[in-house]
């Protein structure tokens, strides 16, 4: 079902937004190599340390070179892959519930699963190649939590075999993203609930792996029995510390605020951890791009009732844990995995993500899902039949809306016009479409959504220079050379690293005649970036001046002086 519901993805081409980069390194390495190996198992680009993404990526390359159907479909069978293990990890978990029948296992490590498989939340994750780290980060992540229970003993101690595979798998997840590094306190909340063993005398009982003789643990007071879980645990407890270290080494594109409080972060934080679990319930009005609000205060509504939220369902898990433990249990899990991105440590520029949630959306759904069961048991036939119905409307609407979503992924137009329709004043999404735009030729279109970037763009803003030069280059794609020269003299004077705005005014130059001033702007820009060369000898922006009498000898002798180097 999750396969066929994502199966248009298929038809999706790459996106003007990571995806680049990516294809970019991937034509650079070309196929397996000991050059691209060690390239891949050493550099932290495009964000951090991410060697199994990589080799994926490269393995596809191989394979469908830049066909995107081959990548997304590589991306869809991870999914489907990823659906599968979800309901396996329910199942089991279930297993370890006193009181819960076979069919209610199956039903919901089947709808637990099939939720997680149709849910539009999930498109982003499959729908783009860039976002596959993330991906097969969740995939290991739960078949490492699948091994972690498979290794709790019904007596004591764990099983050496699952308990390293437990571990090993985690080292996978920790290779191809740092999201990985929640696992530990995860692995801490099913002790609680459904293992249980926080509890003094239970059947599991914290012990070193493969203990034999009898359990000292059993006595031990919580705080001691929480200290010995996390011993036990010192595996995967170092590697989250080192990926952490990597993650913060490799200086993931921090995003400064405004104010730097804690207060700011947290309010920030509970806005997104209650977010996600809306969407997840109502998964109407998603976007690719959410940018940050600069009206973060307890003022807010938009804040402080997030907080408020967040605030009570805390309080409840901690009074409630000893008659709902499920519900402490999925919550600490739920916030351990929003923990990296939830928006404590702000990374990029967006406020929350929906790939954020592909993982997250498990413990939420396992309340749910308990929830339905308490239900099911305790009311009549008719309050059954009307839950069914119900849960199957629901299904239909995920299924539906999922399909939409993934149309808005189909090209680069599509995504930057999505994120428009709830935003339309975003400066960045209108610089992308911009770009977008410009590169299908839709030249008047363009023009208008750069402007409209320039216009409500803050004066200081980074990525100002970039829009002035690409309004540059769209006057100069319209033959308004006199408006293209001001926009990329402009943009070069706010920003001298921009080297393609200085290429595209050389460009400009030629066109108007001003070839002394073209050959100048050119020489100059080869002289420390070189590999303009080969672009200007075919390109035909600067054929005034590569045919030019005076000119002509000497643009030759500039090419062959820059190849020589």
């Amino acid at each position: 079902m999750s396969l066929w519901v994502f199966r248009p993805v298929l038809a999706n081409g790459f996106v003007q937004w990571d995806d680049h980069i990516y294809l970019a390194e991937l034509m650079r390495m070309g196929r397996f190599s000991r050059s691209s190996l060690h390239w891949m198992w050493t550099s932290l680009q495009p964000f951090y340390f991410q060697p199994i993404a990589w080799m994926t990526h490269l393995a596809d390359y191989q394979v469908w070179g830049l066909n995107p159907r081959g990548h997304h479909l590589t991306n869809l069978l991870m999914h489907g892959v990823y659906v599968w293990v979800v309901g396996a990890l329910v199942w089991l978990l279930t297993g370890k519930v006193a009181g819960m029948r076979p069919g209610e296992r199956l039903a919901m490590s089947v709808l637990v699963a099939l939720v997680c498989g149709i849910h539009p939340l999930q498109v982003e994750s499959v729908a783009w190649m860039a976002a596959r780290n993330g991906l097969l980060c969740s995939l290991w992540m739960v078949a490492a939590l699948c091994a972690y229970v498979m290794a709790a003993r019904d007596g004591n101690g764990l099983r050496p075999f699952w308990w390293w595979t437990a571990v090993g798998l985690n080292v996978a997840a920790m290779l191809t993203k740092p999201f990985a590094v929640s696992l530990p306190v995860v692995m801490l909340a099913i002790d609680y609930f459904p293992l249980r063993r926080f509890v003094a005398g239970a059947r599991r009982t914290p012990a070193p792996v493969e203990s034999n003789g009898e359990n000292s643990f059993t006595i031990a007071s919580p705080i001691k029995r929480f200290a010995l879980l996390v011993g036990e645990k010192w595996p995967v407890v170092l590697l989250s510390a080192l990926a952490s270290a990597g993650a913060i080494r490799a200086r993931v594109q921090m995003h400064t605020l405004a104010q730097e409080l804690l207060r700011t972060r947290l309010l920030i934080a509970s806005r997104s951890i209650v977010f996600y679990l809306w969407k997840i319930v109502w998964p109407a009005w998603l976007s690719p791009f959410y940018p940050l609000s600069d009206q973060v205060s307890l003022g807010n509504a938009e804040f402080w009732v997030p907080a408020l939220i967040c605030v009570v369902v805390t309080i409840v898990a901690v009074l409630g844990r000893r008659r709902m433990p499920a519900l402490m249990a999925s919550w600490v899990s739920y916030l351990a995995i929003l923990l990296p991105v939830c928006g404590l440590v702000q990374v990029g520029g967006q406020a929350v993500a929906d790939r954020y949630a592909y993982l997250a959306m498990v413990p939420a759904l396992l309340v749910l899902g308990s929830a339905a069961l308490w239900v099911w048991r305790r009311f009549s036939a008719l309050l059954r039949v009307t839950l069914c119905v119900g849960l199957g409307a629901w299904l239909v609407l995920l299924g539906m809306w999922t399909r939409g979503q993934i149309e808005v992924w189909h090209d680069s137009v599509s995504l930057w016009s999505g994120v428009l329709e709830h935003f339309p004043d975003d400066p960045r999404a209108n610089y992308n479409l911009a770009v977008a735009l410009l590169q299908t030729h839709h030249l008047d279109e363009a023009r208008a959504a750069i402007e409209r970037a320039i216009a409500h763009s803050d004066p200081y803003a980074m990525q100002l220079p970039m829009a002035h030069g690409t309004l540059g280059v769209i006057y100069l794609k319209m033959g308004e050379y006199d408006r293209a020269v001001e926009e990329l003299q402009g943009a070069i004077a706010a920003d001298g690293t921009l080297w393609a705005a200085r290429y595209n005014l050389a460009c400009a130059y030629a066109r108007m005649g001003r070839v002394a001033e073209a050959y100048d702007v050119l020489r100059a820009l080869l002289a420390t970036q070189p590999q303009y060369a080969q672009l200007a000898v075919r390109d035909g922006e600067l054929r005034p001046l590569r045919d030019d009498p005076e000119y002509q000898a000497r643009f030759a002798g500039l090419i062959d002086a820059v190849k020589s180097q």
